[in-house]
């Protein structure tokens, strides 16, 4: 029975924040703080974390819901940066702060702040403010375990280091997390015209739900961990000015679901994606979903382990932006302009065939890029017991079929190429028999 007690007690205390001996409650007479009586709590709000900052303790927002008009401000430190303070809640789904229309940020922070177990809403029937807004420089902040809906943005910050966010449920924002450079001044020994970054921050399990932009950073050394956006018109927009771009961030086991374009990124220096589930939409051309990248000025990008399923316009659009690794688009294509490359690398692909000597295209997800040369090789069953094995040398000026190249290289020649429109094809030059089987044809891009 013992044990059974013991047991209950710390499965609660994994669900449920419980209130610490260093916090004080917002109902504590002291301020007065009722929920659900739809009544303005926001001066006994303010007035608690203002007596908490003062004596150094944390915020208590117990159970229910605490209206709010104005916003509460946690910046009361020193040089007005420093929150140095933890407010936190029962949970995401019980202790609730909710605005109704002010267009402005519901909280105010800076350094040094922990913000958890927190349902933050904006009622309005339109999305306005922030949920938070960190309006200069936080340092070693912590975010965790929130739900955040309704607002224009939801976590709104400038110049963010070393923080982290993690658990967040963030649902019907127009964006979900913008940590954004504001270039209209520069910051301490960064004297770039256009400001500075934000800096080696974590995003670690972000879910963002119906927004315009899910994860929006202009960032140096950001990593977005076990994170997921859905229905929504970009998963995650890395960018910087053209003068001083973003360099080191990196993007890992990442899920897209509804999301048009998966990672826009423009005026930056490397970026690494590694671990990818992207689905497009159905076939039919017009509501096909858009690019899984759209780079513009995007230095180097490298990207592994991907895998998707449904239809893409495109799989990758580049400008002046190399982009290594393999990008899954079903039925897309890549749009490139001459400054840009994108090297799938060693490709392995099914390749069987009839002794017919019809033409076989090769896996519509597979398109020849212009400009590019390839090393084919080809290894099979020709009529269920001849051995084949064939290596062609492919080249694909411009994408046109009249000035293509296909050079064979070694083998007997009983598998022919073609290049037609970018696409390639290949046939077994033989009649009769059981055709080509067990075959894996292998792709190699060398140029």
């Amino acid at each position: 029975m013992k044990f059974k007690i013991i047991m209950m007690a710390i499965l609660a205390s994994s669900s449920v924040a419980a209130f610490e001996k260093s916090a004080v409650s917002i109902t504590d007479s002291r301020f007065g703080a009722i929920p659900n009586d739809s009544i303005d709590d926001t001066k006994q709000i303010q007035a608690a974390i203002d007596y908490a900052i003062k004596n150094k303790l944390s915020v208590y927002i117990p159970s229910g819901t605490f209206n709010v008009s104005k916003t509460l401000d946690l910046t009361q430190g020193q040089w007005d940066q420093n929150s140095l303070i933890k407010v936190y809640g029962e949970s995401r789904y019980h202790s609730v702060l909710e605005m109704s229309s002010a267009n402005t940020s519901l909280l105010k922070v800076a350094h040094d702040v922990e913000v958890s177990d927190l349902n933050l809403r904006q009622t309005a029937s339109y999305r306005t403010g922030n949920a938070i807004d960190i309006p200069f420089a936080s340092y070693r902040s912590n975010f965790s375990r929130l739900r955040i809906s309704g607002f224009d943005n939801a976590i709104y910050g400038k110049w963010v280091v070393w923080s982290r966010f993690k658990d967040l449920f963030i649902l019907n924002n127009n964006t979900g997390i913008y940590l954004h450079g504001n270039g209209e001044q520069p910051a301490y020994w960064n004297t770039e015209p256009d400001g500075w970054f934000n800096n080696v921050n974590i995003l670690d399990n972000v879910y963002v739900e119906d927004s315009n932009v899910g994860i929006k950073i202009a960032g140096m050394g950001t990593q977005i961990v076990n994170s997921t956006v859905q229905n929504s018109n970009v998963g995650v927009e890395v960018y910087g000015p053209a003068a001083h771009r973003t360099w080191n961030n990196q993007i890992s086991n990442f899920y897209a679901e509804g999301v048009s374009t998966v990672f826009k990124v423009k005026n930056s220096r490397s970026l690494d994606i590694n671990g990818v589930f992207a689905q497009g939409g159905p076939k039919d051309k017009v509501k096909r979903k858009y690019a899984v990248i759209d780079a513009d000025n995007g230095g180097r990008i490298s990207i592994q382990n991907m895998t998707g399923q449904d239809w893409w316009n495109y799989s990758v659009v580049l400008k002046n932006t190399y982009v290594s690794g393999r990008v899954t688009a079903i039925g897309g294509t890549a749009l490139l302009d001459n400054s840009s490359t994108y090297d799938e690398g060693s490709i392995t692909l099914d390749a069987n065939a009839n002794a017919d000597k019809k033409w076989v295209a090769v896996s519509p997800a597979f398109k020849l890029q212009k400009n590019s040369s390839y090393k084919v090789t080809i290894s099979a069953i020709r009529d269920g017991y001849d051995p084949v094995l064939e290596t062609y040398s492919i080249y694909n000026w411009n994408g046109e079929t009249r000035y293509s190249r296909v050079n064979h290289e070694a083998g007997r020649g009983i598998i022919k190429f073609l290049v037609e429109g970018g696409q390639l094809y290949y046939k077994l030059d033989y009649h009769g028999g059981n055709g080509l089987s067990h075959g894996k044809l292998t792709i190699d891009r060398i140029h």
